[in-house]
């Protein structure tokens, strides 16, 4: 049997950090003539500056009117070619710091049309980026930090698996938007997980009992949290967002921390001494 390498996991090993920063982008919308390119480029820069920041392009970067689309084409300010060459150049300073690549409704518009793949495309000029159009799972390695400090202790590591897709539907409603998160949890298994298409920024947690370790002889269920991410947009308040009544929202996307850590439990004399491995995930808009 053949295997399907859609499913297939990127693995991305980070051990030199025991915590990073996973910035996911989408939505700019490149060619609308509302873009706010000057907050994209501030993204962009705060992912360069940072060793350990790192991102997800989770589709619709580029605008892609046209003449019997929900964009219109004549409101586009530049052909869908002239925006991919703008996109790739407001990203090349970041391109190896991209972890995987998706392909959002606009640009599966194009490619619906004509078969050309814009996001394939850039995953190509990036020197092969994981490309999953229809969504996908990173497993990234991370050193675990010290007792004392930050710093991994360079023998130890975890994997911190995050699902993301580019999402779905014409959502208005926060707790609609929000729902759309919660329904990817239903469907795949992953510590933190990335939905885009709504432009609207939301974080927000479930917690479940989970087993810590099934290599110890009396194991355990502590409570085990996954982390939801609606990603925001770049498009200021107008044309068809306007038109449609959408209620305007913040510029932006939310900034995701991961951070491997681990800490002592129990006491020397009666009871051993043991080691507690875990992920700590936070989020912040």
């Amino acid at each position: 049997m053949n295997k399907d390498y859609q499913y297939q996991i990127v693995m991305k090993d980070l051990r030199q950090f025991s915590q990073i920063y996973v910035v996911p982008l989408s939505d700019f919308h490149i060619g609308c003539g509302h873009t706010a390119i000057d907050i994209i480029q501030g993204y962009i820069d705060w992912i360069k500056e940072h060793d350990n920041a790192f991102t997800i392009l989770n589709g619709d970067l580029l605008n892609c009117a046209t003449k019997d689309s929900t964009p219109e084409l004549f409101e586009d300010l530049i052909t869908p070619d002239d925006a991919y060459k703008q996109l790739r150049e407001l990203l090349e300073p970041i391109k190896s710091k991209v972890l995987m690549i998706t392909r959002g409704g606009h640009e599966g518009e194009i490619f619906r049309k004509v078969g050309h793949d814009y996001m394939a495309q850039l995953s190509y000029d990036f020197g092969n980026v994981p490309y999953k159009p229809d969504g996908g799972m990173i497993g990234i390695r991370l050193g675990v930090s010290n007792f004392s400090s930050d710093k991994p202790t360079g023998h130890s590591a975890m994997v911190a698996a995050i699902y993301a897709t580019h999402g779905w539907g014409g959502a208005r409603t926060i707790g609609a938007k929000v729902k759309k998160v919660e329904d990817l949890v239903l469907a795949v298994h992953a510590d933190c997980y990335v939905l885009s298409h709504d432009h609207t920024q939301a974080v927000h947690r479930l917690n479940m009992l989970a087993p810590t370790d099934w290599r110890v002889s009396i194991p355990f269920l502590k409570v085990k949290r996954k982390l939801l991410i609606n990603t925001g947009g770049f498009i200021e308040y107008s044309g068809y967002i306007q038109r449609k009544g959408y209620t305007p929202q913040d510029l932006g996307t939310p900034r995701i921390r991961i951070e491997a850590k681990r800490k002592r439990y129990g006491r020397s004399g009666t009871f051993r001494r043991g080691e507690e491995y875990y992920l700590d995930l936070h989020a912040s808009i």
